[in-house]
């Protein structure tokens, strides 16, 4: 369940926690499923406790560009981000 790409976990049944990534130094990847922007997000903007489990993330977050409520949140996909990625691209 908490498998994620580049992560290895001991305990394949526990999700993986803003505790987790605070502890790993990643960041949060925020992704609007109504209109498709995406950002990463330090942890000291997301206000929930560190046990939260990061797929829960997003049902307390809004779209700063379209205002939906449909927002998926895993660990960040790229190292250093999204941003990071696309200058690699570039």
């Amino acid at each position: 369940m908490a498998c994620m790409v580049g992560w290895a976990r001991v305990n394949m049944t526990s999700p993986v926690t803003l505790a987790d990534l605070i502890r790993d130094d990643k960041l949060l990847w925020c992704c609007c499923r109504d209109c498709g922007r995406e950002r990463d997000a330090t942890l000291a903007t997301v206000p929930l406790p560190s046990e939260t489990p990061v797929t829960e993330v997003g049902k307390h977050m809004k779209c700063s560009k379209c205002g939906s409520r449909k927002v998926s949140t895993t660990p960040e996909l790229y190292p250093g981000g999204i941003l990071a990625m696309r200058e690699r691209w570039r």
